[in-house]
């Protein structure tokens, strides 16, 4: 993604880079949740604005920091979301037949 005259990030590309988070969680999850934020983080925002300051600062910048903080929030909040609504699918499932009405009710005739 390149972003040669304009902001190197934005709400577009940090919603890329929480996807991309997601994606990666659900192919490996074993794998640690800071793992795969920094990887997309690396992937989905230019260069000029993690690579570059990083290697000027010769650690992680500041902007590289809050890029990754958010990116981690944002994703950690829609794998919760997620996992939540697998929960209730699970449950709504499991009560299906005591959660539906009959069909009809059975009525003696009168002689």
């Amino acid at each position: 993604m390149t972003h040669e005259y304009g902001d190197p990030f934005n709400e577009e590309t940090i919603a890329v880079a929480v996807r991309r988070t997601i994606a990666l969680t659900e192919l490996t999850p074993g794998d640690p949740l800071d793992a795969h934020v920094e990887r997309a983080v690396q992937e989905c925002i230019c260069a000029c604005a993690v690579a570059i300051e990083d290697a000027i600062e010769e650690r992680h910048s500041g902007m590289h920091a809050t890029l990754f903080h958010e990116v981690r929030s944002r994703a950690q909040r829609e794998i919760r979301i997620a996992r939540r609504q697998a929960e209730v699918d699970e449950a709504s499932e499991e009560s299906f037949p005591a959660s539906d009405p009959p069909a009809w009710i059975w009525e003696k005739q009168p002689a």
